[in-house]
């Protein structure tokens, strides 16, 4: 991958930034149900050449009764805002990839709005993003940069409320992994530069490697996976005093990666089974081969 000596202010700043992303109580004053996040990206496209056997995400369970699978998300969900600041402001995040050849996904509101956006490869090093696609009606973004990292797969199983998940990424700048457990559908509207209401999946923030409970600004982008260490969604937004951590909708996830057009392996990549016992150490090896990435946003 390409270096570049405009990393070496993320040192700099990565302090001073982390807490712009998933903030703490996610909440306005006075305001019950909002949440606060950061900043935000560009274009891009390409023919359809090259491109895999597309992933289709499993179908969610017929009814919405009784435990076990996800229903489809409705309009009677709950509901909550998250205000998206109106200037631009340097910022940071997570990215995974999607793609040995440079294709990675990460949350729209780490990159939108920026002048420039880098993927962090080491200490002073980094690759600059070269065109991004921003999905009109998701909290979801594809990068494409030269040369990539390896890619993990998809699930083809349908999500069941209990079930265990894993978040990693970079919240604080700083690399961590989170256990979770499903709790079930919700509504996220996003207000502020741009207006978007999504389906997300809430989950409970259970177990965090490091055991801090600080603000989890920095994680939003990073992959959330199941116990067969495939994706099950990006986290996008969180709240420090209820405990809840939200992924984007599988059905977002796809036709992300179909809009942008960016060549992904979508069902290939390398997988290993992850527990209770092992997700931090899945999580730093996720991070060593760059699988998760650091992100850094030049408003």
């Amino acid at each position: 991958m390409r270096r570049t000596p405009f990393i070496a202010i993320l040192i700099v700043v990565i302090a001073g930034l982390a807490d712009l992303l998933l903030p703490e109580d996610g909440r306005r004053p006075g305001d019950e149900n909002r949440m606060r996040r950061p900043d935000p990206g560009q274009f891009v496209r390409r023919g359809d050449a090259d491109r895999r056997e597309a992933w289709k995400p499993p179908a969610d369970a017929p009814d919405r009764g009784g435990s076990g699978g996800l229903q489809a998300p409705s309009a009677s969900d709950p509901a909550f805002s998250v205000a998206i600041p109106t200037d631009k402001s340097n910022s940071i995040g997570t990215a995974f990839s999607l793609d040995r050849r440079g294709v990675w996904m990460t949350a729209r509101h780490v990159v939108d709005g920026c002048a420039r956006v880098l993927i962090v490869t080491g200490p002073r090093r980094g690759v600059r993003v070269r065109q991004t696609y921003i999905h009109p009606k998701a909290d979801l973004a594809v990068l494409q940069t030269r040369g990539g990292a390896p890619a993990v797969p998809f699930t083809r199983q349908t999500l069941r409320r209990g079930q265990t998940g894993y978040h990693f990424g970079y919240p604080r700048g700083e690399p961590a992994a989170i256990q979770s457990t499903l709790i079930g559908r919700r509504r996220m509207r996003s207000v502020g530069r741009y207006n978007v209401t999504e389906p997300v999946v809430a989950w409970a923030d259970r177990v965090r490697v490091p055991d801090s409970y600080g603000g989890l600004g920095g994680i939003s982008g990073g992959p959330a996976m199941d116990g067969r260490g495939e994706i099950i969604g990006v986290t996008v937004a969180g709240s420090k005093r209820r405990g809840r951590i939200f992924t984007t909708a599988l059905t977002s996830i796809a036709a992300a990666i179909e809009r942008s057009g960016a060549p992904a392996e979508r069902g290939g990549g390398r997988r290993g089974a992850i527990d209770g016992r092992n997700f931090a150490e899945v999580g730093a090896g996720l991070r060593k081969r760059l699988t998760v990435a650091l992100v850094y946003c030049a408003a």
